[in-house]
């Protein structure tokens, strides 16, 4: 990970050993999703932004088999019993590569927001002065008496220590700041570490106190402040859902700065790893899964459901479900009620409606009539449907895979298709069309007379 020579090597600890039982779920809190991602993740992502030598995750042992969903080296230590975030970065620091010099972040798992800009600019602050032992990460905590507080030092700008709420009395100097993570010089960390003492309370060890030691040991404590909207933890399914909010508003000004048209912003839903370019026009009321890709020049209309694509240069909906595995080429057109799945949909072609292509791939100019559905599932294995350039597809068609359509055939409507059909062809696969005269009346007289 590490590259850079002008800065001095950073390491990243992230606590995740907690249970979150206020969430009231089976899943463990730092595995809940926001933005398609789980919590903790979000932070090993923005982890790696800043170019860390290492990172470790302090999980607890029932999380061992956690694996992640982004491509990042992260090593894994497991806290077996909870003594507090002291303990665990203790199990952290056992997993870091032995060394006294750079700086150690301490992160909470439960923070997803966070950014890489706030741990760049803690460590701006921090080489300011040699004598920096700290920098906290915090935000407004004004509006509540249940945070803890960072308290002055008789220094403009330093602190002192990090004071539980319910120990902050009339001398105490206060900044209405609440920590929200940490960022330590290594060789301060190792030498303070084993000499902070448990609570009298909970007999848990805190890292928070690693402040107040550092100052008794005369270095500097400093704090960056962030906003609270980036520094929210976790802690009740209400305080979910208002991260969320935030992810998502966070998402959609980045579209919009970037030249994205949103019709109504608010109606639009983003993963974590969406992508959208420039001149884009999303209506309302779409929803972006994982792994998509829209490029310039798309156009998205009202609800439709989008994972695991690329569009190119296409119009897409209303109403269309997109899937994983699916490439759109440009010019083409996906219509109402059409669903795609890991398939291929060439250039200029059309599927306008009422359709399931899934396991397939469709040529250029090709046409896909209404009501058509490519038969990919015998109840044990998925086959794969291959249809050419310039074919029309005729509504209400049934093709039985494994089949091929070569260029230019024509598929009869109503067919049903189980055989391979040849270049410029046209295949017809339907009963004979039999009329019976007056078998109508006289079908309803019998049920009238009964």
């Amino acid at each position: 990970m590490y590259n850079d020579f002008h800065e001095e090597p950073k390491s990243v600890i992230i606590l995740a050993a907690g249970d979150g039982s206020r969430l009231k779920s089976s899943t463990p809190k730092i595995f809940h999703k926001i933005g398609g991602l789980s919590l903790v993740e979000h932070v090993i992502k923005t982890s790696g932004e800043i170019n860390p030598q290492e990172i470790v995750l302090v999980l607890k042992p029932q999380y061992e088999s956690f694996k992640l969903e982004i491509n990042l080296d992260v090593k894994k230590s497991f806290q077996h019993k909870p003594m507090g975030t002291g303990d665990a970065v203790k199990f952290g620091l056992e997993k870091l590569t032995k060394r006294d010099e750079g700086w150690v972040y301490i992160l909470y798992g439960d923070i997803p927001l966070i950014s890489s800009k706030s741990l760049q600019a803690m460590y701006e602050i921090a080489k300011q002065n040699t004598n920096t032992a700290v920098v906290v990460l915090a935000f407004d905590s004004s509006d509540s008496n249940d945070l803890g507080k960072l308290e002055a030092s008789d220094k403009p700008g330093e602190i002192k220590s990090i004071i539980e709420a319910k120990d902050i009395n009339d001398n105490s100097k206060i900044i209405p700041l609440c920590n929200a993570g940490l960022l330590v010089r290594r060789d301060i960390l190792n030498k303070l570490l084993s000499l902070l003492k448990p609570s009298k309370i909970t007999n848990e060890i805190y890292i928070t106190e690693i402040v107040k030691l550092a100052y008794e040991y005369g270095y500097i404590n400093k704090y960056y402040q962030a906003s609270k909207e980036e520094l929210s933890g976790v802690n009740t399914r209400s305080e979910m859902a208002q991260l969320e909010r935030y992810f998502q508003d966070k998402m959609r000004k980045q579209c919009l700065d970037n030249g994205v048209t949103l019709i109504s912003p608010e109606t639009v839903f983003f993963s974590y790893d969406t992508e959208i370019e420039t001149d884009v026009i999303i209506h309302p009321y779409v929803v972006f899964g994982k792994g998509v890709k829209v490029c310039s020049g798309s156009e998205i209309e009202s609800f439709c459901s989008i994972e695991g694509a690329v569009i190119h240069k296409s119009s897409i909906g209303p109403f269309a479900r997109l899937r994983k595995g699916s490439k759109i080429c440009s010019n083409a057109k996906i219509g109402n009620f059409v669903e795609v799945k890991n398939s291929i949909i060439g250039e200029k072609s059309k599927v306008n409606h009422l359709t399931y292509i899934g396991d397939s791939s469709v040529g250029h100019d090709t046409n896909i009539g209404a009501g058509t559905i490519t038969c990919n599932y015998d109840g044990f294995k998925k086959f794969k449907t291959e249809i050419g350039d310039n074919v029309f597809i005729g509504s209400n068609s049934a093709l039985v895979a494994p089949v091929k359509i070569d260029d230019g055939a024509i598929i009869g409507a109503g067919s049903v298709i189980t055989k391979d059909v040849s270049t410029n062809s046209l295949s017809i696969a339907r009963g004979k069309q039999k009329n019976i005269e007056k078998w109508a009346w006289n079908f309803r007289e019998s049920r009238k007379n009964k």
